[in-house]
């Protein structure tokens, strides 16, 4: 059975099931270089295909995410924003609606923004810019054009019960285990939070559904106060927060702490605001930048530590899956598994809107599968998040012969110990090798690498390379075999996809300093298994034999406001556009002049 899943909101892509096996999956800003895509996502769904080598006549079912999609952020899409531009959405979109009775439109408001290319369907379906219904369906009416299938072989599931089954279906141990999955997002289909049980081996069970679960929204707006993005720039909040002295935080966190609060397994509010900007807007006001960081999230670990106590209470299990975009945050992550009743935690990789596509072609196969022994077992683990493009040594070979400004570099074949070497003398390297990562994080294939053993190295990425934020921590691949030597994990929690923070060890400190948070000294480590990645484990094991350090410094392969490199065009075009000193392109070694 193939079946294709499909995400047309923010973070759009495709994932292809083949008998309940992942065997790809795209999201749509790889190919289109524009971060946080949304729309139909035409290039990630050919791109799957053609990596199955399947046509659109083949699929035999479509799993299509989210029920309601408002028009008006298909006419104007919200990755094109600026940060003015989400300012002036609250001042002059949201502010007239929630406190004059004023009805704006908000494709007037945007008109400067509009992109009528963007719009594929059928306009003339569709009553105004918040009719759901219509948008619905001109979505399937184009869905059926689109890939040649009646409407009987598509289903559309609902925002969060995608985001559960992804969790739940790729989860390596659901058939071993009683599961209770969570997930929270800034909201999708009215619902922000959903709680479910999994008895072992049995399919997903919804306990309760909520639209006050306002976490990611609160954490959205805050970000946008301290001037940032919302949609895109959470993490770098997150990597603020423990920089602020406690004193000058409080303030912050008890104006946090007076509103959302829990209530079982939903969510309620002592103090409630009438919207969730200007609120804390007028209330912040004054305060230090930092210290609203902590306050926001501390505020956030504890609402999600107490929600997920209480889910394990009523369920009874303390292993814990956790979906959504709110996952995301991997400071709040490690309160949550530091809980002595939670007994593990899994995060899946991409745990955002991008794994919509492949929650809702999880449920499909459970939904219409016709294979013998039908059940959830239909569905295999995840067992790799390298779900995206390869490219064969004659293609890259061919990009590196018709690329230009490569005059003055040198090419050579690339061995392994060369490479090693290179990072051991604090060379920094782009490898792009084997098949592109699913999700945000970069694991290895599509990766900025260096030694992780100085701090110098962090200030050269982030001024010369990456132009980030000075304050953003970076990540480590660990050999699986020396994961103990680097973080505190009691719980022997599995690391595969930087969806976890621990604490580190005095050796990790000494070794891999330049890979840990600067202030708190947490590790957001990529466990590394010979098996899942034979060759990046050879490339960490021969930098091992070198220096005795068993990890690398990691971070994705991209400039700072653009995606993950997802063609060798545009891994060279970001290795000129850089400080990289070296490029690792499939079998090909290419330096810049004078670092050979």
């Amino acid at each position: 059975m193939i079946v294709l899943g499909v995400n047309e909101g923010h973070n759009a892509g495709a994932a292809l099931l083949v008998d309940g096996k992942l065997v790809a999956a795209i999201s749509e800003d790889r190919p289109t270089r524009q971060t946080t895509r949304s729309g139909f996502p035409f290039q990630a769904i050919e791109g799957c295909l053609a990596l199955a080598g399947i046509t659109k006549k083949e699929i035999d079912h479509l799993a299509i995410a989210s029920t309601q999609l408002p028009p008006k952020y298909f006419w104007i899409p919200r990755e094109s924003f600026s940060i003015a531009d989400f300012w002036r959405e609250q001042n002059d979109y949201w502010k007239p609606r929630l406190f004059a009775g004023q009805k704006p439109s908000y494709m007037e408001v945007f008109k400067h923004r509009m992109d009528p290319s963007r719009f594929v369907y059928d306009a003339s379906m569709i009553r105004g810019e918040d009719d759901l219904e219509g948008m619905l369906a001109a979505r399937l009416k184009h869905h059926e054009a689109y890939f040649g299938l009646p409407r009987e072989r598509m289903t559309v599931y609902d925002h969060h019960t995608c985001h559960a089954w992804y969790g739940f279906m790729v989860h390596p141990e659901r058939l071993q285990r009683d599961l209770v999955v969570f997930t929270a997002d800034g909201a999708g289909d009215g619902v922000n939070g959903t709680v479910w049980y999994a008895p072992r081996g049995q399919p997903l069970q919804e306990l309760h559904r909520t639209n006050q679960c306002n976490i990611g929204r609160i954490y959205r707006y805050a970000t946008l106060l301290l001037g940032m993005k919302q949609f895109e720039h959470a993490f770098k909040t997150m990597g603020l927060a423990p920089y602020a002295n406690p004193k000058y935080g409080r303030a912050a966190y008890e104006v946090y702490a007076e509103t959302l609060q829990v209530d079982g397994l939903g969510f309620s509010y002592r103090v409630k605001p009438k919207d969730h900007f200007f609120h804390f807007k007028e209330k912040l006001e004054g305060m230090r930048f930092d210290g609203i960081a902590w306050g926001v999230q501390k505020r956030t670990e504890e609402l999600l530590s107490e929600w997920i106590g209480n889910g394990v209470r009523q369920t009874g299990t303390g292993h814990v899956v956790f979906s959504g975009g709110v996952a995301m945050n991997i400071k709040a992550n490690k309160v949550v598994w530091e809980r002595e009743d939670v007994h593990s935690l899994f995060v899946p990789p991409g745990s955002g809107d991008e794994s919509l596509a492949i929650g809702a072609a999880c449920k499909a196969v459970v939904d219409f599968a016709k294979l013998p022994g039908e059940s959830i077992q239909l569905c295999r683990p995840m067992t790799s998040a390298y779900l995206g493009p390869e490219y064969t040594p004659d293609t890259i070979e061919k990009k590196l012969d018709h690329a230009q400004g490569l005059s003055g570099c040198s090419v050579e074949k690339a061995d392994t110990r060369r490479v090693a070497g290179l990072l051991a003398q604090g060379r920094v390297v782009g490898r792009f090798v084997g098949r592109g990562e699913f999700g945000q994080r970069a694991l290895g294939n599509r990766s900025i690498l260096a030694d992780p053993r100085s701090r110098d190295v962090v200030r050269t990425i982030n001024e010369m390379i990456k132009q980030r934020d000075f304050w953003m921590p970076f990540a480590s691949s660990v050999l699986a075999e020396r994961m103990l030597d680097y973080v505190v994990n009691p719980k022997h929690l599995a690391a595969d996809f930087m969806t976890l923070a621990f604490d580190s060890t005095p050796l990790a400190q000494r070794d891999m300093i330049g890979a840990l948070h600067p202030y708190d000294l947490t590790s957001r480590p990529q466990v590394v298994h010979r098996e899942m990645n034979p060759g990046y484990h050879e490339l960490i094991s021969a930098f091992s034999a070198l220096t005795g350090v068993g990890a690398l410094l990691n971070t994705s392969f991209n400039l700072h406001g653009e995606p993950i490199v997802h063609t060798p065009e545009d891994a060279i075009s970001t290795f000129l556009r850089s400080g990289l000193d070296h490029l690792l392109l499939a079998d090909w070694l290419v330096s810049k002049p004078g670092q050979s």
